[in-house]
């Protein structure tokens, strides 16, 4: 379909249109076009098509001329042919002859029209003189007539046409020709937009005035339209359409059209709707009111739709031509959807209407079949998904026709997933006999082919269902696709092609659910696993079944109860097969609720136990073969617990069932709810608290806590610890009242760059109460067995009751670490057959609490050494019991005095301190032993931390008033839990208790207690909050004697240190006394502050003497002195401020036996008591540096009294 062109009607009367009419034509279209007029934007037409055609004058009054422009077809110029010989024959006869074609073709139009004369010379523009002469007469007649007609000096309406010019000339005056009659086009175009919109407005604004006549106005606005459509803006056009639409709908919803006097339908089998637009007769009977409500809409839609598919072939790029496919497709389906939606309301035989929808949607369909070639890669999703709308609304006409001769897509009478649908639910009207010879008549004949019998149907309907799929697929449209694969699902079902179905179902109905279509994605579901029955494939059926019963509230009870028989009987099967898990939402199924309190046992059995109420809503009963609760601890979900039922059990329908779900697995501690699980043969039902229904399911903390009398296991470091010997911790196993046939211990680390090794662990038992880690023979020893592929775990044989398995293990610390973490688990069977486990966690401190700093100082004959005990942190004091430096054979040791018999406290920054003097013994340089190093001296230290002393106190107090009266029966099974959590609460001043030896805490508090309260019974809750007050009121100030198993021993060696010389150095000096005539031997009361008193400014004389000793050299390294003379210097120094040295103050030495003396004079400079000079001594040569050296300068830090020099002084008094 092209584009109607511009009209250019020429006038020739003088016969020379052959000379000029061809050179015309073949500057046609005319191109580059540019239109301007405001307030519009300067528009650009890039080809104009004209349609030149010759007019006679005989034509003029008969051509009918009607009152209202836009009905006119008039062209937009007019062209007069003039040839004339001279002015005689111009005045006689031409004259008239353009007056009279200027009159009736041009002067009589109501349609703006341009006009221009072409007047014709068929003489050359060269030759003789009398061609000249010829050539300036007809020029004078070409001026006389431009004299005559052009109307305005500003447009010259007359054209000379010369023949026989040159081409560069010839080419020029066609130019300038096509030039004007390009202005004259669009001049008069702008005339005629100009007329159409004032007319337009002027209607418009009366539309609110009763008898408003819209077909005038239509006419009008679409005189407009075709105006644009005439100049190749097919943009504008539409445009115009588009408002003629919108005011017509908006009329038509507001009832107020009057002029359509029928609806009309012509149920054609061939509509040709799309070229409807070129019957003229159409726009007289809508200005008539003789037109049909389905017959202007038809005509309204076929001129939108002429333009569209004009632009789709004007279009100059893939993605504007598949805009357009897409708008022209979209519009077509809402135009077919809104038609027959009015026509079937309005009486009209549904099933003609669906014929003629068809028949609409292929003539469109085939109308943009060629177009895909052209917009590959251009906008193909919206080409898409138009073809898929149009091909869905051909199905359904399809299927309405099918319906009426009892054929279903479904095979069921209904289509659960019909998109639209065009039949009118009310009574037909028309006779069936009428419809049959109405759609014989009629009927498609594509759709007569399609529905001459139901297979032709069906496969019709599954090739347009597929066929629109493709394109949904094409456009990215996932809903659309889903919905039309589970369509096919359904027919595929109803066929029994179930492979087939269950391929396209499979993924829809989880689909379906997650967008919120619950409903759609049952019955799917009811489809798909019908399918997966009947093909066998029963472990999928398994899965699908039950999310099926899970939809209980919007299924039959039959069809669950149906199902879960299947469901049970299946799994029953699987159990035989030992077939794979399926894992399952317990929460879809079963409703439970379980208990907030572990229960320990109520005989001597290490067991614990919760209630779980399961609430079966089916009229089924459901057996299963064991039902558990798993718990975990809230922080990392590091340890869980496992109850379970003891037996199979049997849920009963329509019933809540209470359960009692035991475990032989203690792990002390406060745990979440981890999971809840219901097994039937290869079937889980699960309820998780921490997966996929984290945050969601609503959870409950419950403590396990132990009882006395049960296995316990404790953990600890050696309580004699050596600083040489390598490092090992003590698991101490308590059986209780367990008779232990066998056991299995397994201890790991949790500390980074820590290692146990249980491989080298050492055994021993005995009876509870009975050893101590001092007293070694309490206890026995006990093989210790590794167990093969388990290299952290060893095994031991029988144990008898209220006893206590020692195994001490060695670990390794390849990082410096200040706790090791160990979790500890002990597997046990016991007489009675039953097995259990035990499984603690504990931080054993492996740092020493205390720091030990020792200061020695040398003397010839002695070596004193002082030990600082300290402890480690801000926060712990430390009892410090005792300490010991044993002497050994190379050594002898006194002092430490006021180290037995007394403890001390070291708080932080005030340390213990002991001394001893060390002297070495006489068999220290005996022959046999010069070779071999010396042995070390052991320091021995007893101590206690304060915590552990107070923490032992109170634990004490509460087994002690537990165990009194009444109470002990009833409350011995919450003994370990009220130490434990009366420990975690304990807040006491450490420095008072080290201070004044009384444990000081603060009043009983209830609300602090409420955690642990609400586990326990009710009945025992007012007696254990009875004892609570009494142990916070009664506790005793003073604490009991401390258990020897508190004292820990810290064993040090401790290497004497040793030197190559020693050097003993002296200042001598005689004192002088305050008087020089005093006696002799002054009295004590004459000297003042010290017993050597000198005078500012008086030398005195000094002996510096200094010798060497190499008694604390190493005996097995040679003597160096005895080789070799090593020469040493000496520095004596002074403050010059205080002191003139005058002497040798510097010189050099040799070390020997020999005593070495140096004289000097030393003056003081002021008085006071000023301390002495000081020596330093040191190698001469940097060879010797690397001996080992130590000073004793006897006259370290003594002063000396130095007075002025004063005789008299005068004191006046007032």
């Amino acid at each position: 379909m092209s584009s109607r062109s511009v009209s250019i009607a020429y006038y020739d009367p003088f016969g020379v249109a052959p000379h000029v009419i061809r050179d015309i034509q073949s500057r046609l279209p005319l191109r580059n076009l540019h239109w301007n007029h405001p307030p519009r934007p300067l528009r650009t037409i890039a080809t104009l098509s004209v349609n030149l055609y010759e007019d006679t004058l005989a034509d003029g009054p008969q051509a009918p001329q009607h009152q209202i422009p836009g009905l006119l077809d008039t062209p937009y110029m007019r062209i007069i042919l003039v040839k004339c010989e001279d002015n005689d024959t111009y005045r006689a006869s031409v004259r008239k002859i353009i007056r009279e074609w200027f009159t009736s073709k041009v002067a009589s139009q109501r349609d703006s029209t341009e006009w221009m004369l072409f007047f014709f010379d068929p003489h050359s523009a060269t030759g003789t003189s009398s061609a000249a002469s010829s050539l300036r007469f007809k020029s004078s007649v070409f001026n006389k007539i431009k004299a005559d007609f052009n109307t305005s000096s500003k447009e010259d309406r007359c054209v000379l046409v010369k023949m026989g010019l040159d081409p560069a000339d010839d080419q020029k005056m066609w130019t300038d020709a096509m030039i004007s009659i390009r202005d004259g086009i669009l001049d008069a175009f702008g005339k005629r937009v100009q007329m159409y919109e004032d007319e337009v407005k002027k209607m418009e604004a009366k539309k609110t005035i009763p008898g408003w006549n819209f077909a005038t106005f239509f006419v009008m606005k679409e005189g407009l339209a075709l105006a644009f459509e005439h100049v190749s803006l097919l943009e504008d056009a539409l445009i115009q359409y588009d408002e003629l639409d919108a005011t017509f709908m908006q009329l038509l919803q507001d009832n107020t059209i009057t002029f359509f006097q029928t609806v009309g339908f012509n149920p054609d089998s061939t509509p040709k709707l799309l070229t409807r637009d070129s019957d003229s007769k159409v726009r007289h009977s809508i200005l008539e009111n003789n037109i049909s409500l389905f017959d202007f809409r038809c005509y309204l839609f076929s001129r939108q739709a002429s333009l569209l598919l004009l632009l789709m072939s004007t279009s100059t790029s893939p993605t504007m031509t598949a805009l357009r496919i897409s708008q022209f497709l979209l519009r077509t389906r809402n135009f077919a959807l809104e038609t027959s939606k009015m026509l079937v309301s309005n009486g009209k035989n549904p099933f003609l209407v669906a014929n003629w929808v068809y028949g609409i949607i292929q003539e469109v369909m085939d109308a943009t079949e060629v177009q895909p070639r052209v917009i590959q890669g251009g906008r193909t999703r919206d080409v898409a998904e138009g073809r898929a709308e149009l091909l869905l609304l051909a199905r359904s006409s399809i299927e309405q026709l099918a319906a009426r001769k009892g054929w279903y897509a479904d095979d069921t009478g209904n289509n659960n997933f019909e998109d639209v649908s065009l039949v009118k639910d009310e009574a037909a009207t028309t006779s069936k006999e009428e419809e049959d010879e109405l759609l014989d008549k009629y009927l498609n004949p594509k759709l007569r082919e399609i529905i001459n019998n139901q297979e032709s149907f069906m496969t019709s309907y599954m090739d347009l269902t597929d066929s629109a799929r493709a394109f949904y697929e094409s456009a990215d449209r996932t809903r659309s696709v889903d919905k039309l694969r589970a369509q096919m699902a359904v027919i595929k079902y109803h066929r029994k092609e179930y492979e087939a179905a269950v391929t396209l179902i499979a993924s829809l109905p989880q689909l379906y659910l997650h967008q919120g279509w619950e409903l759609i994605s049952t019955n799917l579901y009811v489809i798909y696993a019908d399918c997966l029955f009947n093909l066998g494939r029963k472990e999928e059926y398994l899965k699908v079944a039950l999310q099926i019963i899970a939809s209980k509230k919007i299924v039959s009870k039959d069809l669950v109860s149906e199902l879960c028989l299947r469901v049970i009987e299946i799994c029953a099967d699987e159990r035989k097969a030992d077939a794979e898990p399926l894992s399952f939402p317990l929460g879809s199924l079963f409703t439970t609720s379980l208990g907030r309190k572990i229960t320990v046992s109520e005989v001597e059995e290490d067991k614990f136990s919760v209630k779980l109420q399961v609430e079966n809503p089916f009229d089924v009963d459901w057996p299963m073969d064991s039902i558990s609760v798993r718990l975990a601890e809230p922080a990392g979900m590091k340890y869980t617990v496992l109850f379970e039922s003891n037996s199979k059990v049997l849920l009963k329908a329509g019933s809540t069932s209470e359960l009692q779900l035991w475990t032989t697995h203690s792990v002390p501690g406060v745990y979440e709810i981890d999971n809840i699980e219901f097994k039937l043969g290869a079937l889980v039902l699960v309820k998780d608290y921490h997966g996929s229904e984290a945050g969601v399911l609503p959870n409950q903390r419950m403590r396990m806590y132990q009882q006395p009398g049960s296995m316990n296991v404790k953990l600890s470091t050696a309580r004699s610890i050596r600083l040489d010997a390598p490092k090992r911790v003590t698991v101490e196993v308590h059986t209780g009242w367990n008779e232990v046939v066998r056991a299995k211990v397994t201890a790991r680390s949790a500390s980074s760059g820590t290692r146990i090794v249980v491989g080298d662990a050492k055994g021993a038992v005995a009876a509870e109460g009975a050893a101590d880690e001092e007293e070694e023979d309490a206890r026995k020893p006990l093989e210790v067995k590794g167990v093969a592929g388990a290299p952290s775990t060893v095994e031991v044989g029988a144990v008898g009751r209220e006893s206590v398995v020692y195994l001490t293990m060695p670990y390794v610390a390849e990082v410096d670490v200040k706790e090791l973490y160990l979790r500890v688990i002990v597997e046990f069977s016991t007489s009675s057959g039953e097995s259990y486990s035990v499984a603690v966690v504990r931080h054993v401190s492996i740092s020493l609490s205390l720091a030990v700093n020792v200061q020695d100082i040398f003397k010839s004959t002695a070596l004193f050494s002082k030990f600082s005990i300290s402890c480690v942190g801000l926060v712990v004091p430390l009892r410090v019991l005792s300490g010991e430096l044993v002497e050994c054979a190379d050594y002898t040791v006194k002092g430490g005095r006021g180290t037995i018999g007394r403890d001390y406290v070291a708080f932080p920054k005030q340390p213990v301190t002991f001394s001893y003097r060390i002297e070495r013994s006489a068999s220290y340089m005996a022959p046999q032993r010069k070779k071999v190093p010396p042995e070390p001296l052991l320091l021995k230290i007893k101590y206690r931390r304060l915590e552990d002393e107070m923490r032992h106190t109170i634990s004490e107090l509460v087994r002690r008033k537990i165990a009194e009266g009444e109470y002990e029966r009833r409350l011995s099974k919450y003994q370990m839990l009220v130490e434990l959590h009366i420990l975690a609460l304990m807040k006491v001043d450490l420095a008072a208790y080290g201070f004044l030896d009384r444990i000081v805490m603060g009043p009983y508090v209830r609300a602090q207690w409420e955690s642990l309260l609400s586990i326990v019974e009710e009945a025992d809750r007012a007696s254990l909050e009875q004892i609570l007050e009494q142990i916070y009121t009664n506790l005793a100030r003073e604490p009991e004697e401390v258990l020897g198993t508190l004292t820990k021993e810290l064993v040090i060696p401790v290497e004497v240190p040793t030197v190559q010389v020693l050097f003993t150095l002296e200042l001598l000096y005689t004192p002088v006394a305050l008087d020089p005539y005093a006696p002799a031997e002054p009295s004590p009361m004459q000297f003042v502050f010290s017993d050597k008193v000198f005078y500012v400014g008086h030398p005195i004389p000094i002996t510096v003497r200094l010798s060497s000793s190499r008694g604390w050299a190493p005996r097995n390294i040679p003597d160096i002195f005895s080789t070799s003379a090593i020469e040493f210097s000496y520095d004596v120094t002074a403050s010059a401020d205080n002191w003139l040295i005058s002497g040798k103050k510097k010189g050099h030495f040799t070390v020997s036996d020999a005593v070495f003396e140096v004289e000097l004079l030393i003056l003081p400079l002021k008085h006071g008591n000023l301390l002495l000079p000081t020596i330093e001594v040191r190698p001469s040569s940097k060879a010797h540096e690397s001996i080992s050296a130590e000073v004793e300068y006897k006259n370290s830090a003594e002063s000396v009294l130095v007075l002025p020099e004063v005789s008299n002084v005068n004191l006046a008094v007032e």
